[in-house]
């Protein structure tokens, strides 16, 4: 990507389609100069910061739009150098026209992302924060988008940060006594530094358990429906879902293909997959159907086993990775498989008794995918995001558990290495001397105008 001091960037910052309002963006400096070729605003004098005004968007001497601008006059933009926007109609014509527009007087095409590199380049945002920024665009539900919005308001800063501030503190104190050696204070404070460490690895330890359902709330969980044939598979999607989605008839074999809706379960995005059933297959689609409804199957966070309770025939269940959740359905027919039959057989971390065709158990079953995909972990607790800050909090973890280690043999050299060290992840977590691979890497997975 580029480095900042040249040409002013511009891209359309809203998404595609029809809609009542499209926004050009524009940043860096000469952007005011180039923005003005482009937008005339009826009022007379100067620009005013954070002001909007009616104008319209011109290219060269042709009319493009009735048009807003607004300047924003660095440091206090999104960017934290001089920005424009001009908004326009909605659709692609007219923002298209205005960004051609805004090429042609001297702006070039922004990169994906580069708006946001900027904040974080100019000390806008941290590296943590820049990264929730794409998170919350990509939210699925409310909860994915508070969650993002917390760490994008520096949810890890404040979880972290005095974390890191002390680690700085104790590798400080552990280096003096190294320079000017006095026993009595020595064992002092080695035991402050001991129960430093303890607290520190607790907070850090905290943060590592939370963060697979953070992962969870952004991508969501996987729920594979499987079982055989008139089961009641695609009856209980639609009561999950609330509304008819599958096709129901009751000749077997109905499903052939996978077919994916997504759930919203307190927040949790969830994915269904409603699958072909599971027998041997009478011709080539129904294999290929059964081959599908395995293959997803191998990739699923949860398998919803779903039993006819008025059968009492137990499936031998395919190869599996993840938890198994068991649907007891049909509960409108007498029932002939027990509980204890399935659990004795099949070992499922959670049983539920359903009827697709009158609601009873579907919201316990809900509950149970909930609570499974969950676990213990309190997304509201949650800050760390993401492969790279998860790997650097562990890096972290286990150069403070080196330290403890040195401690109490006397290493004092040691431990103020590896409480360097770890104050050092912690930094990289935000930004600092963070590598340009890395960063560059961040920032092109961002939109364009973002």
């Amino acid at each position: 990507m580029s480095g900042l001091g040249e040409r002013p960037i511009a891209a359309i910052a809203t998404a595609p389609g029809l809609s009542g309002v499209a926004i050009v963006r524009v940043s860096g400096p000469g952007c005011l100069e180039a923005a003005r070729r482009v937008f005339r605003k009826r009022a007379k004098g100067p620009y005013e910061s954070h002001r909007m005004y009616y104008g319209r968007a011109m290219d060269g001497q042709t009319p493009i739009d009735e048009a807003m601008g607004v300047y924003f006059r660095g440091p206090r933009s999104y960017t934290g150098e001089d920005a424009f926007e001009i908004q326009c109609h909605g659709g692609s014509v007219a923002a298209s026209a205005v960004l051609s527009a805004l090429l042609n007087s001297g702006c070039r095409l922004a990169e994906p992302g580069e708006f946001t590199k900027r904040a974080f380049l100019n000390g806008r945002l941290s590296l943590d924060e820049a990264e929730a920024v794409m998170d919350f665009i990509g939210a699925r539900t409310d909860a994915a988008a508070r969650s993002a919005l917390s760490r994008m308001e520096g949810a890890l800063l404040r979880r972290l940060g005095p974390v890191e501030e002390g680690l700085l503190d104790m590798a400080a104190s552990l280096e003096a006594l190294l320079d000017y050696p006095d026993e009595d204070v020595e064992q002092a404070e080695v035991e402050r530094a001991l129960a430093g460490l303890d607290a520190a690895l607790e907070t850090l330890g905290r943060a590592i358990a939370s963060a697979p359902a953070l992962e969870l709330l952004q991508r969501g969980v996987r729920v594979v429906l499987f079982g055989a044939p008139n089961a009641g598979k695609s009856s209980l999607l639609n009561a999950l879902l609330e509304r008819r989605r599958a096709i129901v008839t009751d000749q077997p074999g109905t499903t052939r293909d996978v077919l994916r809706e997504e759930l919203s379960l307190r927040g949790l995005p969830v994915v269904l997959s409603d699958t072909a059933g599971l027998r041997r297959a009478e011709g080539l689609a129904e294999e290929q159907g059964v081959a599908l409804a395995k293959d997803e199957l191998s990739r699923a966070d949860l398998g919803l086993l779903v039993l006819d309770s008025s059968l009492d025939e137990l499936p031998e269940l395919p190869a599996l990775s993840c938890p198994l959740v068991v649907a007891l359905n049909k509960g409108d027919l007498p029932a002939r498989l027990s509980e204890e039959a399935v659990e004795r057989a099949l070992h499922p971390s959670a049983l539920v008794r359903t009827c697709a065709l009158t609601g009873e158990g579907v919201d316990r079953l809900r509950e149970a995918l909930y609570e499974l995909a969950m676990g213990q972990a309190d997304v509201e607790d949650a800050a760390l995001a993401g492969e790279r800050q998860v790997e650097l909090a562990k890096q972290a973890q286990a150069a403070l558990l080196d330290a403890k280690q040195a401690l109490p043999k006397g290493q004092l050299d040691l431990a103020a290495i590896a409480l360097r060290q770890a104050y050092g992840f912690l930094g990289r977590l935000f930004g600092r001397e963070a590598d340009e691979r890395v960063i560059d890497r961040i920032f092109e997975k961002f939109c364009l105008g973002k």
